[in-house]
């Protein structure tokens, strides 16, 4: 089963996270089965962390079937929904074995098979997908609505 969850924030927004999600998912995962995802919506994220949102795996760091993804809940919805396009298009890379985290070197990944070092910055390799591909989802999510 595929479960997907939002807390956080308002009746409104926390609906649309899981709207959005599922279409993301089924979208980018067509075939995927089992998956449980955990929207946290936090007002300010950008302004405490300097993020707009992130993506972490809960279960294992070899594909991971379960995820919490924290969003910046006080931006537009828009803005929200973008990051959440961006955040799943690295749960795809994390299910489908493409990104790997190496728990033995905190400051390293496997991305597609070979370890790259990270510096925490949005030029990685690992970002270039979700760069190119958020917005077209979600301007996909906006005209299936």
């Amino acid at each position: 089963m595929i479960y997907i969850y939002a807390t956080g924030s308002n009746d409104k927004r926390m609906s649309m996270a899981e709207d959005a999600c599922a279409f993301f998912v089924k979208r980018l995962m067509p075939r995927l089965k089992k998956l449980d995802i955990t929207i946290e919506c936090i007002s300010d994220l950008k302004k405490t962390e300097g993020i707009w949102g992130d993506c972490t795996w809960e279960d294992t760091n070899h594909s991971p079937r379960a995820f919490t993804i924290r969003l910046d809940s006080s931006v537009s919805y828009k803005n929200m929904i973008d990051t959440l396009a961006h955040e799943v298009v690295h749960v795809k890379q994390y299910v489908r074995g493409e990104l790997v985290d190496l728990v033995r070197e905190p400051q390293a990944v496997k991305w597609r098979g070979e370890i790259v070092k990270w510096s925490n910055t949005s030029d990685e390799p690992w970002e270039i997908e979700p760069e190119e591909v958020s917005t077209k989802l979600y301007r996909e999510w906006v005209s299936y609505k």
